[in-house]
């Protein structure tokens, strides 16, 4: 494409972004400075349109983007820029209100998200399977029932409620949480084993039976977990005029709701391997979504790390006329805070 013609589809999708109205000559040739006359403008928005970037709406004489030029835009044209240093610090300093611990820094980040952007914010929670033990108690219920309790280094509390084939009374279970916990503490919950039972002495032999049917239980727990998905600022886009009518609302309402689905879509973004020019966000306009459900609208993703690896999502869902720019570049400043959070929580 041509200077001339990115110039001019650039300021379409802006003016578009900004009015949600179609686009006309008159509007591009005021608000923006294009250097070239009101018909000269024309003439390269109808060769725009002839090249599939832009459409004319039947009941306006004004051209809209559509999605193939969104894709050009951000492939081709946005950059990603630092944010303001006003905003960066009111990041930062959100964070340091929202302490150490794992849950509130996603909780967060959910609301800064979605504050921020004005969209609908979802952030994936990591696995607590993926952190390290610091404390096991075991509580027993009744008769053969018992509750282990499962508290990270990180900050995250687990419950896991076990049927054993003996009962447990308080004195077992305090002398089984004694022995967890010289076992467990600082060990990943996904790579301790029953093998681990044996390293325990002054156990009875009741007792490492106990264990031996306890663990199992909770590691299937932790690993089969089902990743929480933290969905906010439903209403925001009841803003925007593409969700004005019943139908887009219910479609909005169903997506927001599916938190399966939202899970599936950014643990999608996590492993997205395609060949964009950044590799850090990830943005999939309309049609390239996979679910019906998702094809009215945009979802730019990023991901959190510890040590380096990859272990949850964040993103944002929009319509289609989505300011790119502004949140890919939020996105990108809200991803060096998280990571520097969780790994000064780590040290």
């Amino acid at each position: 494409m041509k200077p001339r013609k990115k110039k001019i589809l650039t300021a379409v999708i802006q003016e578009y972004i900004n009015t949600a109205d179609p686009v006309g000559s008159r509007p591009l040739s005021k608000h923006h400075e294009l250097g070239v006359s009101p018909a000269t403008i024309r003439n390269e928005m109808a060769d725009l349109e002839e090249m599939g970037y832009l459409i004319s709406p039947h009941t306006s004489a004004g051209r809209i983007p559509t999605q193939k030029a969104y894709r050009y835009y951000v492939d081709e044209i946005m950059q990603i820029r630092k944010l303001a240093e006003s905003m960066r610090r009111d990041i930062h300093r959100g964070y340091l209100k929202a302490g150490r611990e794992i849950d509130h820094a996603i909780a967060h980040t959910a609301d800064a998200l979605s504050t921020i952007t004005n969209y609908t914010s979802v952030v994936l929670s990591p696995r607590v399977s993926r952190f390290n033990c610091k404390h096991v108690q075991i509580v027993p219920l009744i008769r053969n029932r018992v509750l282990m309790v499962v508290v990270t280094v990180e900050g995250i509390a687990k419950n896991v409620e076990v049927t054993l084939s003996q009962n447990v009374d308080n004195e077992m279970a305090l002398r089984l949480s004694n022995a967890l916990n010289s076992m467990l503490k600082n060990i990943a919950l996904q790579d301790f084993g029953t093998d681990m039972v044996d390293s325990i002495a002054d156990l009875t032999r009741a007792e490492t039976a106990v264990l031996r049917e306890m663990l199992p239980v909770l590691q299937e727990t932790l690993l089969e977990e089902e990743t929480e998905v933290t969905a906010t600022g439903f209403k925001n886009l009841l803003n925007y005029p593409e969700f004005n009518d019943v139908d887009k609302i219910k479609n909005l309402v169903d997506v927001v709701e599916a938190k399966p689905l939202l899970a599936k879509v950014m643990v999608n973004s996590i492993t997205h391997t395609g060949d964009d020019r950044n590799q850090i966000i990830h943005i999939s306009i309309g049609d390239e979504n996979d679910n019906q459900h998702l094809k009215e609208f945009s979802i730019i993703t990023s991901t959190y790390e510890m040590n380096g690896s990859p272990m949850g999502a964040f993103g944002v869902i929009g319509p289609t006329r989505m300011n790119y720019s502004l949140v890919s570049s939020v996105l990108d400043a809200i991803r060096e805070e998280l990571n520097d959070n969780i790994n000064k929580l780590l040290e």
